[in-house]
């Protein structure tokens, strides 16, 4: 810690570090581990999930060994940014990197677009920026920077960068791909010295490429442009790539040697990006909020990277943020969730809907609490998500993403397998949130079933109401353990009430008679009402539980359940359901007294 964090100024999401210092933002220190990286890394690849300061951390690190190109000897920027910061008391360290190296930064985190042309346009866009930024260069004739001008010319629409037919435009596709090259080759020229290579979140394009359906295009474009770049390159001095996936080596990193790969599952600077609960402990104390200690580890612990306990920063700091507003009380405020407005959770909403009885078990497990045991894939590319994608696939993505965690001191079963859970209450509030979406009125496919249904009741139809219900059941995910009555009585009057065209139309746990029914539902149009009593069974044997359905419709007739609706509806339907876990069964009061003939 140091002597920054006495300041109570929180602005959470600045990922520019020199604008961090100087404007007095909360800064955690994570300078200590720079000279471990640069010293033993030539190419490293950092993996952590979104929202853990990823950006600010490669801004650090150009900040810290960018020269001054006016000047080379004049450090003072990087010394005034690192001052009081743990690196700075590294004076020989500081002397030989502090300032020292051109540095070409990138970041690919922003790069999307539903085609491929929008998408290269960004790409474009980047690399005309950093032209204009080392604009300088084109003044040394020695130099060729035709390039740089060409880049910005097609950024500008005088070059087209691609022809009529959509296909790219061949020459300016070569300066795309070799322009972090060429930069580099000019920067060593100019200084003699390599520059260090810096690109966050390489895995982006790739992302919103696969999901806009343009993978294998986008692939080739940021393909080459990191094997031009690093390999065999010795105008680079070194390279640091953060990303969220790890794809492997051979796809995307061709003909790279010395590559380093620093994932969530590595001990090695397992807490140089996110927060540490030290760290979190004594941000808390700083600030007078100690006793939200307990709050803040329920909503935002439970990372584990490498055997090292990590918190998001970017939720920490936003519930700090708002708890330390003026007109909020910081003992009281509550914690919300604040990862699920800073990006989409498709992914979560895919693995619901994925068809396997087994798999959604897995999941529904994960959302009680428990664990499960993964293979870790390896992915080749960046995997097509669909609802025919194995569970293990989401999985081991939700683990890079940071919906899943592994969990620390677990011993899996074989090799490349792992204990995951859900790491914390704002990530289950994710799943939770999905859930409410994909099981109401807002998922026409919901809204179909519940329809059936509904009108499967009204008909008398006891065979397609059970199908209809186990078919629902199966697919349903829960934040609540299946077993209860309460709970099935509630999720059936969800499913009910998402087609009833007023509260009026459902009546639960209403006295009538000699008792209280579980659950009714009206339709006055047609004048029927449909009376539903609910029993959960302990015994799969569906003999055992179809006499358990005939209890259930006993009671109905011995307790005068529909003597509420005798005055009122012309026709009134009696069923019987008995719950076992995911699967009922069913039996309509006419069925019963066929039967009993």
């Amino acid at each position: 810690m140091n002597e920054l964090l006495t300041a109570r100024n929180f602005i959470p999401g600045i990922e520019d570090f020199e604008e961090l210092i100087s404007e007095k933002v909360i800064y955690i220190d994570k300078t200590s581990y720079l000279e471990d990286l640069i010293r033993s890394s030539h190419v490293a690849l950092i993996l952590r999930p979104r929202r853990f300061g990823k950006t600010l951390t490669m801004s650090m690190i150009s900040c810290f060994l960018e020269m001054n190109y006016q000047n080379p000897e004049d450090r003072s920027r990087p010394e005034r940014l690192f001052k009081g910061l743990d690196v700075s008391r590294n004076k020989k360290f500081c002397d030989e990197y502090m300032g020292r190296f051109p540095v070409i930064s990138i970041s690919f985190k922003d790069v999307e677009g539903d085609t491929f042309e929008d998408a290269v346009d960004m790409i474009v866009g980047i690399f005309a920026e950093l032209a204009a930024r080392f604009e300088f260069l084109a003044k040394k004739e020695e130099l060729d920077t035709v390039f740089l001008r060409r880049i910005r010319d097609c950024n500008n629409g005088i070059v087209p960068v691609f022809n009529s037919d959509g296909t790219f435009v061949r020459s300016i596709a070569a300066l795309i791909k070799l322009f972090v090259r060429n930069l580099a080759i000019c920067l060593n020229q100019a200084f003699n010295k390599a520059p260090i290579l810096l690109i966050d979140e390489y895995d982006v394009p790739l992302q919103k490429a696969q999901a806009a359906g343009y993978y294998d295009r986008m692939l080739r474009i940021i393909r080459g442009i990191l094997s031009s770049a690093l390999k065999t390159n010795s105008s680079i001095s070194k390279a640091f790539v953060t990303g969220c996936l790890r794809i492997a080596h051979q796809s995307i990193f061709t003909g790279v040697n010395n590559f380093d790969e620093y994932g969530v599952n590595d001990k090695i600077y397992s807490g140089f990006i996110g927060l540490t609960k030290d760290e979190t402990v004594s941000l808390l104390k700083m600030h007078g909020m100690e006793n939200r200690l307990p709050d803040v580890i329920e909503w935002y612990d439970g990372y584990n990277f490498g055997g090292t306990g990590m918190l998001c920063p970017w939720s920490v700091l936003k519930f700090m943020s708002r708890a330390l507003h003026p007109e909020n009380d910081p003992t009281a405020f509550q914690p919300e969730n604040y990862w699920v407005n800073s990006s989409g959770n498709d992914i979560i909403e895919i693995c619901m809907k994925h068809p396997g009885g087994k798999d959604l078990d897995r999941l529904q497990n994960l959302m009680e609490g428990k664990t499960e045991e993964i293979d870790l894939r390896e992915f080749t590319s960046y995997p097509d998500i669909t609802s025919n994608t194995d569970f293990d696939t989401f999985a081991t993505l939700m683990l890079h993403t940071g919906y899943l965690t592994v969990v620390k001191d677990a011993v899996p079963s074989e090799k490349n397998r792992a204990v995951v859970r859900i790491p914390n209450k704002e990530i289950l509030e994710c799943f939770s949130e999905k859930v409410k979406t994909l099981f109401s009125e807002s998922n026409p496919e919901w809204r179909g079933m519940s329809q059936e249904l509904r009108d499967s009741l009204f008909d008398g139809n006891a065979a397609k109401v059970s199908e209809i219900i186990n078919k629902m059941l199966q697919a349903f995910i829960s934040v609540r353990d299946f077993g209860s009555e309460g709970f099935y009585h509630g999720f059936i009057t969800g499913v009910l009430g998402i087609t009833a065209g007023s509260s009026k139309e459902l009546k639960s746990n209403r006295e009538s008679g000699n008792g209280y029914f579980d659950l009714a539902i009206m339709d006055e149009r047609i004048s029927a009402a449909v009376i539903m009593e609910f029993k959960i069974s302990e015994r799969i044997k569906a003999s055992v539980r179809k006499k358990e359905c005939i209890e259930a419709l006993n009671q109905i007739e011995r307790n005068d359940y529909d003597s509420e609706f005798q005055d009122d509806y012309d026709t009134i339907k009696k069923f019987g359901i008995v719950f076992f876990k995911k699967t009922c069964v069913v039996m309509e009061k006419n069925q019963l007294d066929k039967t009993s003939e």
